[in-house]
């Protein structure tokens, strides 16, 4: 096993990442593709040297991860943190996202998402634009999930905070939601239901 140069704990200030974006996207026979969207900065002291008579102040690295997976039928999987649910209501199909919000909720685990990693890129983001930018959802996990029918309604089952708290269709068949991560942080709800009718 080769030893890692002690250089390389001493030149890097943070390595953090940002909250997480899930993607699901659900196909007419109810199999479909879910993605999950990592961004992650690492900001070291030392760059590379550009020449004489210049100072090197840092280097900044944006990456991003996608880990993609597929499922056979959306009500059939269990991803760890949330849960579909199908069921039929006085003739009418609804479906529930439930969503697992306890603060030790496997999703964080899952979305490798720590507060004091959250905090780094806070701080950092907030003395730069461009990475401000690049973090608008920094302190949300947000679900994005497009349905292969058209959605009359979503809500949630139970109030939540407004303008915190978010969800809404972006189009006939797609639903976003967004959770405030503090929100979990704190233990204000253990459980989130979200409310789906289809037309």
């Amino acid at each position: 096993m080769k030893r890692i140069p002690q250089t390389i704990f001493f030149c890097l200030l943070f390595c953090a990442c940002a909250g997480g974006n899930i993607k699901i996207k659900i196909k007419p026979d109810h199999s479909g593709d879910l993605v999950i969207y990592q961004k992650t900065i690492t900001k070291k002291q030392k760059g590379s040297f550009l020449g004489s008579g210049i100072k090197d102040t840092g280097e900044v690295v944006v990456t991003f991860k996608e880990r993609s997976y597929q499922f056979g039928n959306f009500t059939q999987m269990s991803p760890p943190g949330f849960r579909f649910i199908q069921f039929t209501e006085e003739d009418a199909i609804q479906i529930q996202l439930a969503i697992d919000t306890s603060k030790n909720s496997p999703l964080l685990k899952a979305l490798e998402i720590n507060p004091d990693e959250i905090s780094s890129i806070l701080a950092e983001a907030k003395l730069r634009d461009d990475l401000l930018r690049f973090n608008t959802l920094v302190e949300f996990i947000q679900f994005e999930i497009q349905f292969p029918y058209s959605i009359k309604n979503v809500k949630f089952s139970e109030p939540r905070t407004a303008g915190e708290w978010t969800v809404r269709l972006d189009s006939k068949d797609k639903m976003v939601v967004n959770i405030p991560l503090h929100s979990i942080w704190a233990g204000e709800h253990p459980l989130t239901i979200v409310q789906i009718y289809p037309e």
